[in-house]
This record gives C-alpha cells, structure tokens and sequence, in this order.
C-alpha cells in the first residue's frame, strides 16, 4: 500500500503545496487532498462495475418499450407545460457541471483527473452507443446522439451517460460539499431527462448505468486517490481534540478507509493516530456486505458514520484492556469540524510482522486471546499487524471490525486466524505445537473444521500464500498432531465468484425469457399444441432418452480400463440430474472424473479419462458441423435487425462476456500462467491415453457414440417438429442443435438455460418454423432432454452411491 514519506515535518511547505493545489485563486477550496497521492483501487467500484453492466444489459433486452414503460411516459408528458423550462435547466445542469469540474482539473494542473474525466467521457460515450446499435438495430449518429437534440436516439441518453460519467468520475477528488452538490446534480438531471429529455425512462436509466460502469471502470484501472489529509492537517485535528503531538509521519502501513499517522506527545510516548477519512463507512459498508454475501457471518458491524466508527474502535479497546488484553491505550476519539474522526492511541508495540517470535511468544498470544474471549470479544481480524509484543507481553491491536457477544463460530474463527498468523510468523510446526499446549488435544481438533481459507481476511491470506504454506497441509499437520482424523470443514462460503457469474448470467437469460415471453402469442402457442400428432411427440420423447445410452459408449472409450456398462450408464443419468446446477460440459466431466477415480483409477488418469470424454465431444461437435456446412445446403442465418431474432441480442452479450473471460485468461499473467502449467502438467498424460486408446481401438467407440449422440438429440428434436406439423432436414436439424450446444458449453450458464431455448428457437425459425411452433417444439425437447431427466438421475445418482461407484 502508501509508502512512507519522510516526514517529520508540519511545516509551511506542506500546508502550502495543500492550499496551492486544492484552491481557486480566489481562496475557495475544491479539492480534498493535495495531489500525486498514492491510489488505491477500491472494493466500492467493483461493487458498482457489475451490476452496472448487467443492469445495462438487462435494459438492452428489455427494448423496444413495455406496455408499463410506455405508461409512465404518458404519465411524465401529462405534468404542467410551463414547468418545461425547470426541467430543461435541471437537465442542462448535468452538462454545466460536468464542463466546470473539467476546467477546474484543467486550472488546478490535476493531469491525471483531467485525464481520467476525459477517458470516462470516452468511454461512456462507446457504451451508449454500442446500448444503442443493440437495443435499435442501428448505429445512432453522432451529431444527434452526443448534443441530446430531438433527433437523438430515445435509448440510451447519451448526454447523461457523458455528464453524469464525468460528475462521478471526479467525485472522489473533491471536498465534501462539493461530492454532496455533484450527488443532487446528477439526481435532478436524471428527474431533468425524464421528463425534457427526447430519451425513454429506461433510456435515461440506461444511460446513468452507462456513465456508472464508466466511472467505476477508469477509478479500476487507475485506482482512486487515497483523500488522505495532509500531515498539517493531522496536528491541526489533534489540537481540536486536546492533543499536542511532535513528529509526525505516515506510517508504512495503510488500509483502506483509515489514515494511520505515528507521531510523539510531548512526554515523547509514541502516539498512533487513525483518522477515519471520507471513504471509511463505503469501506465498512462493503465489507459488511461482503462477509454477508459471500460467507456465513454477518461480517464487522455497521457504523453510522466516521465518528461511530471511531468511537466503536475506541470503546472495544477499553473493554479489551479492562478485560486484561495487553493492547495500546485510548488517548482520545472524536469528530474534528471538517468531519474527520480520529482515534489516538498511546505505546509502543512491535507487531509479528516486525519481529520474530519465540516459543514464549507464541504460547503468550494464546492466553491473551483467550483474555479477549473471557472479555466476551472477538476481534475478527486477527493477523501479522494485528498481534504485536508489547513489553513481556503478546498484545493485540486494530479492534475495528471487532464485536462485542460473539458467537462460537466467530470465536473459533479468531482461534484459527491466531493458529495461521503464528505460523506465517515461526512456521507450521512450533505453531502447532504452541497451540496443543495452550488449548490441548481436543481444543486443536475442533478448530479443524474451521481450518479452511474463507476464515481468513485478505491480508492474512496474502500472507500465507507468500509464506508458500498450504492450507489443506496445514489442517493434515494438525490433525496428526491430535491424532484426530481430518473432518469435514464447516461451510462458512456462502457464494463464489463462480456462483456469482453463473446467477448473473441466469439474470440476463430470465429478462430474456420474459422479454420473448412477451412477444409470443400464446393463444396460437396453445392452439398449435392442440392440433399436435401426439404420436410424433411421444416417439420424440422416447428417442430424447436414447442419447445417455451413446454417450456411456463414448465413455467407455475414453479409457482404456474395462468397465461395465450399467454403472457407466447410471453415471450418464446422474450427469443430467447435476447439469441442473452447472453447465452440461462441466458437469459431465465433473462426475466422469469423481466415477472413474471410484473405480480405482489414479487422480491423473480419471482426470484425464474426462477431460478426454468432455474434449471429443466438442471436437466431433466443431466437426461436423464445419462439414455440414461446408459441404451441405445447410447454413446460419442470422439477422439482427429482423424483428424475430431481437431476443438474439442476449446471445451477443454473452458471446461478447465470453470474449472478455479469454482476454482476461490471456492478458492476466496469474491466470495465464496456471492454465499453462495445467495444460503441461496434463498434456504428456492426454498424449499417452490417445496412444493407449488407439492401440485399443477404444477410440472408434469414443467418437462413434459422440456422432451418434448427436444424431439422436438432432432426431429428437425433428420429431418435435414433427409431431407440430413442420419437417426439418435432419441436416438442418444437425447444424441447429450443435451450434447451440457448442455455445451453451462455453457459456457458465448452469443448463444452457435461456441460452439453449433461444437458440433452438431461432434456429428453427430460420429453417422456416413459424415463431410459435418453434417455441412450442423447443419446449417439448427441453422438457425431454433436460428438464425431466433430473428426476430419474437423482435415482441414479443415489444408486452409485449406495454401490460405491460414486
């Protein structure tokens, strides 16, 4: 984080590079901090980045107005004429605001705000407009688009998208009244578009959520100035509160959301000071959420502001230190009058990060936690700067995210950060066994449940990774060490980022079912089904089960080893009963390597045994139907300007998303590099079992039963339509089904679901179904192909189970 700067000093220089930099001439200040801070990039902006975007995008499908959307713009053109002037100046407002923070950066010589302003114009700008060529059909142009003329597109408001990215792009840099002005500016032009601007309700939305993913995206890439105050400011802050202070610095470590400074009183007792600057309650606001969201806790609690915040830190450390917790002493808290809290603490203290413990050292931390937890008090946050020596003694420090009444699994938790930050410190082995002494056999063995990854805060996970110990070795040591076997581990993860693309994704897929949904005569729907040959139907359903029968061919051709057919088979059903939870591709690789590894199969070879079955059956996909296309009549037609294929546009977001995931995987150095080790750490074994399969002749049963496959769903499919009285080619149906299939598996949507039924749809209308029958035909194969197998694979799942083959 902020290096140190050195300085001592609270001289004029530093009050003048302040005043110089954060004023006009005339005197009045605009600017919180001095400039070249250190940045940092905040959790906040990721936060709001996300759902930005996919609030965008849900607001893409959701066009051409809805019959509601369509009301409240009836109802906004009923207010009075002669306010229409109001509006006007509130929506020219967002403008005027945007160009004088601008020129202010501009007079200030803020180069990087400047700089940053201007990105985030340009690239609010991109994002409209790219809204627009998706939701309309057409580039919009940019005479019209970028003045808000009358002409302009009615989806997105570019104008607000420009300004208000701007407004928020600079917000962070400035003085607090000025943030707060910026907020009811951008609030009254958003009311100002409504109801003058030539842009649709969703439109204005769309271009605020524009100008949101902007800002937040620029304050990503460049991070976002601490909008820490001056060192002047801290010595005039402590004289408000009473406190003379002598030689202050910055100290070497920073969080976010707090400015620690270290300084003397005038007795030369060190003095930490912690000033709760403007971002302190975003900080705690989002780790609130975080721990809420992502893990079975409530996370530190909520404060309602800086002052609170400070004054909670304060009052946990009395009741610590009058508990009996070695701790630093409470000099002060308070509230200045520029709305800062500070809270000065007074001693010295030499953190683990900073020295290296004994085994006296060690076995002392555990009693002082165990102080803590008589006090009634878990500290949360327990890691190398949170527990120092002071003195003979093991104390602890930064009780922020601390609370008062815990509960066991918070205990536990401070106990097993305790258990990681003695080991980082004196290594694995000297902290095991300073933890059996202190806690005993069976204190060690219940904190094994807990001994997992999500019960460590980020500093401390960065600092077990850097110290190269494995959390999985670290639990195995410790329970050799009680004699106790390894349990299995409590469930404090609530999400991951893996659940959280998969929902997000199942957000843009439901708003495309039900922007389709609403386009769809139902009463034709109905009607077509009732006028069905439900014999066709009912062989389609038959010859929609027939696939799980190729596909246990196909895996026994993927390995070498002889297996027998039913259990293969029941794994093929218990496949389609976990594809409800994961996408088609994962989830069968997922349970062919658990299956073979039951079978007595090294982990290498399972592994690869199922990235071997997934693999071909997407090669033979890509195949056929180059060949198909190549060398048949069939082809893609894709229109996105045709009305019937508008809800096609939810498939270009997620082509578009799925683009982004391989440039991170590219451009990232950290995942590029464990693909390539995955990838040549698996390679020699793939090769090998290629060569052993060949010489088996496995593999003709390995790539017939994928073919096969693919004829049975194609034909299954035809049937459906069919039975609704249209014939498809099974060559048209073959095209259709695998260029759906080959998207779905490459896009984290747990069963394809929203993104198959589209896809099927429009690739039956293309081959001249009409919308309805199409629709109807879909919905019968998906309901024999995904939605009812679950049922009778959950069986089998519980069969192989029952049977050890699971």
């Amino acid at each position: 984080m902020p290096g140190t700067t050195d300085s001592g000093r609270t001289d004029g220089a530093d009050r003048g590079v302040h005043a110089t930099a954060g004023r006009f001439r005339r005197g009045v200040r605009v600017y919180a901090s001095p400039p070249g801070e250190p940045r940092f990039r905040r959790a906040t902006d990721v936060l709001l980045l996300v759902p930005a975007l996919l609030g965008l995008a849900v607001l893409i499908i959701a066009y051409p107005p809805s019959a509601l959307e369509r009301s409240l713009q009836t109802f906004l053109a009923s207010f009075p004429d002669w306010l229409a002037p109001v509006w006007g100046f509130l929506y020219d407002l967002l403008g005027l605001w945007a160009i004088a923070l601008v020129f202010a950066a501009v007079v200030a010589r803020r180069r990087s705000l400047t700089l940053e302003t201007l990105l985030a114009l340009m690239l609010a700008t991109v994002l409209a407009l790219v809204s627009a060529r998706l939701a309309v059909g057409a580039w919009p142009g940019l005479g019209a688009a970028v003045p808000g003329s009358a002409n302009s597109p009615r989806f997105p408001s570019v104008p607000m998208a420009q300004a208000a990215a701007v407004i928020l792009t600079a917000a962070p840099y400035l003085v607090w009244p000025l943030q707060r002005a910026g907020r009811w500016i951008v609030a009254l032009g958003f009311a100002g578009a409504l109801l003058a601007g030539p842009a649709t309700p969703n439109g204005v939305l769309a271009g605020y959520l524009a100008a949101l993913a902007a800002a937040a995206g620029v304050r990503l890439a460049f991070g976002t100035s601490a909008g820490r105050p001056g060192l002047a400011s801290v010595a005039a802050a402590l004289r408000e509160l009473g406190v003379a202070a002598d030689d202050l610095r910055v100290s070497d470590r920073q969080t976010a959301g707090v400015f620690k400074v270290l300084g003397r009183d005038r007795s030369g007792r060190p003095l930490v000071v912690k000033v709760y600057g403007r971002d302190a309650y975003d900080t705690q606001l989002v780790a609130k959420f975080w721990r809420t969201l992502w893990y079975q806790d409530d996370g530190p609690p909520l404060r309602l502001g800086r002052g609170e915040a400070a004054e909670h830190e304060a009052f946990v450390t009395l009741l610590a230190r009058n508990g009996g917790v070695p701790t630093l002493d409470v000099v002060t808290a308070g509230e200045t009058a520029a709305r800062d809290a500070l809270l000065v603490l007074g001693g010295a203290a030499q953190t683990f990060e900073a020295v290296a413990p004994d085994d006296e050292a060690l076995r002392r931390s555990w009693r002082t936690l165990d102080l803590l937890g008589k006090a009634n008090i878990a500290h949360l946050q327990l890691d190398l700067s949170s527990v120092a020596v002071v003195g003979d003694e093991v104390a602890l420090l930064d009780f922020a995210g601390a609370t008062v009444a815990p509960s066991k699994d918070q205990l536990q938790t401070d106990h097993v950060q305790l258990l990681v930050t003695t080991a980082v410190a004196a290594g694995t082995e000297r902290a095991v066994r300073a933890a059996v002494e202190s806690l005993g056999t069976e204190g060690v063995a219940a904190l094994l449940p807990y001994l997992q990854t999500a019960a460590l805060r980020t500093p401390l996970r960065k600092a077990v990774e850097a110290a190269g110990i494995q959390m999985d070795d670290l639990r195995a040591e410790v329970a050799t060490a009680v004699d106790a076997e390894v349990p299995e581990l409590i469930n404090l993860r609530r999400l991951t980022w893996w659940t959280v693309i998969q929902l997000s994704l199942l957000v843009l897929a439901a708003a495309a079912v039900l922007s389709a949904a609403s386009n769809v005569d139902w009463a034709e729907l109905r009607s077509d089904l009732a006028d069905a040959t439900w014999a066709w139907i009912a062989l389609g359903f038959v010859v929609a089960q027939l696939p799980r029968l190729t596909q246990a061919a196909s895996t026994l051709g993927s390995i070498a080893a002889k297996l027998p057919f039913g259990p293969v088979y029941m794994k093929e059903l218990t496949t389609s009963y976990l594809n409800l939870a994961m996408p088609s591709s994962i989830g069968r690789m997922t349970v062919s390597i658990r299956f073979f590894q039951c079978q007595g199969l090294p982990g290498a070879a399972a592994v690869t045994a199922g990235a071997i079955d997934s693999l071909v059956g997407n090669v033979v996909q890509i195949v056929l139907l180059a060949v198909l296309l190549l060398f048949s009549e069939a082809s893609l037609n894709v229109d996105l300007t045709a009305p019937e294929a508008r809800t096609l546009r939810l498939l270009w977001i997620l082509i578009a998303l799925l683009v982004i995931a391989v440039l991170v995987a590219v451009l990232v150095g950290r995942i590029r590099r464990a693909i390539v080790e995955r990838v040549r750490t698996w390679w020699p074994q793939v090769r090998s079992s290629v060569v052993a399969l060949r010489a088996s002749n496995k593999l003709a049963l390995l790539l017939g039963g994928n073919v096969a496959t693919e004829i049975l769903f194609a034909a299954a499919l035809g049937l459906f339509a069919r039975g609704l009285g249209y014939e498809i080619s099974l060559v048209d149906l073959l095209v259709i089904n695998m260029s759906v299939s080959l998207l779905a598996s490459f896009i984290p949507v747990p069963g394809g679901v929203g993104v198959v039924e589209f896809g099927l749809t429009l690739g039956l209308t293309s081959a001249g179904m009409p919308e309805e029958p199409a629709l109807a035909a879909v919905l019968l194969y998906r309901l024999s192909t995904f939605y009812l197998p679950p049922l009778w694979g959950f069986f089998a799942m519980r069969w192989l189970q029952r049977n050890r083959y699971l």
